[in-house]
């Protein structure tokens, strides 16, 4: 019988692994929580979709107060626009399929879109003047992530020349402070870290606007930045992603409290033949390989027993650690990383109390 045809209400027991699940009673205390953060911050809510890929779960923020979603890639943002959210498209449109869909999605709903330099700013100007329509523009701001994003130092005059430019309309100011997970477990360095990008960022919008642009949003985005950026006055916006899950690597920096991680992937011992080391059936195309805060290598971190996921292959997991196991036992493993997890399946399995209530689609998974 195949996975999709198995009825709702079941036990987890009965459900093939590996197998993506999720717990609707911790998944909604986070959104709930996180909803009380931007609150409290007096900002708006804009949690990033990557990490659910899910409309399920998108309806339950909305619900919760998102004003709308962040997401990383065309697919994403296909299916959000569809939808009907107001969606924040936070990846640079480069080349000529992510400028086509930009064009073609600000026609069929409310979409903003990030970007990072002048001359990418250009490009998109002239699709959308070819294409009769204004596009409403974001620009990244490298604030020590070091990946995308203009310096704070250049972006006030990038701003001016993109607010020069036909069919392009700024909202604002963005960034990613993915830089803090640095910090590990040193909470107090992270929340000043945080702070520092907050107040960044309201110094990057305030000299744009001595230059005469108009600047709406100054936005930051991050699950270990939610309690510190976010709260720097001139914020108006924040967007994190992997709070709607945890995952171990949140929860072993303290992002996240050890019971507030809701997805997990269950599995089961196909092989005991390795001695101290068991083989089961979730390995990197089930965990992903997303690197492990620990510094340790493992892909995944047992949660209903001694043990860790070491390493993987495909299709294999390599158990250490855990004697307790026998041919045929099933455990519950927390990953390393939640979003590279969920991109890993077609679909979760939703339960409360042990018992399956529903199965859901990853709408957007690549």
């Amino acid at each position: 019988m195949n996975v999709e045809e198995l009825p709702a209400g079941i036990m987890m027991a009965d459900v093939p692994t590996p197998a993506l699940v999720i717990d609707l009673g911790l998944l909604q205390h986070n959104i709930h929580r996180m909803a009380e953060f931007a609150s409290e911050a007096g900002v708006a809510l804009r949690p990033h979709w990557k990490t659910s890929k899910s409309l399920h779960i998108a309806s339950l923020q909305a619900a919760a107060g998102a004003v709308g979603f962040t997401c990383a890639t065309g697919r994403e943002a296909r299916v959000l626009v569809s939808a009907g959210y107001d969606v924040f498209w936070a990846y640079p449109p480069v080349g000529d399929a992510r400028v086509e869909a930009v064009i073609d999605l600000t026609r069929r709903g409310r979409l903003m879109v990030g970007l990072d330099s002048v001359e990418s700013a250009r490009a998109l100007s002239r699709a959308a003047v070819d294409g009769g329509v204004e596009v409403t523009v974001r620009l990244d701001i490298d604030t020590g992530l070091g990946r995308t994003g203009a310096t704070p130092n250049e972006a006030p005059a990038v701003l001016e020349q993109i607010a020069g430019l036909d069919a392009l309309h700024i909202d604002g100011i963005f960034t990613h402070e993915g830089q803090l997970a640095a910090h590990g477990t040193d909470r107090v360095a992270r929340r000043a870290a945080g702070r520092a990008v907050g107040e960044l960022m309201a110094a990057v919008a305030e000299s744009a606007r001595t230059r005469g642009v108009v600047l709406t949003t100054v936005s930051v985005g991050s699950t270990p930045g939610a309690d510190s950026a976010p709260m720097v006055d001139g914020i108006t916006e924040m967007r994190p992603g992997t709070y709607v899950f945890g995952d171990d690597n949140q929860r072993f920096t303290g992002a996240v409290d050890d019971d507030e991680c809701a997805l997990t992937v269950h599995s089961t011992v196909v092989s005991v033949q390795r001695g101290e080391t068991v083989i089961v059936d979730a390995g990197i195309k089930a965990m992903s390989s997303d690197g492990s805060a620990r510094k340790d290598g493992r892909i995944g971190t047992r949660l209903d027993g001694p043990g860790i996921l070491a390493t993987g292959h495909e299709e294999h997991g390599f158990l250490r650690g855990a004697a307790d196991v026998r041919l045929g036992d099933r455990i519950v493993v927390l990953p390393n990383h939640a979003c590279g997890t969920v991109n890993m399946f077609s679909s979760a399995w939703v339960v409360r109390e042990g018992r399956v209530v529903d199965q859901w689609p990853i709408e957007a998974r690549r």
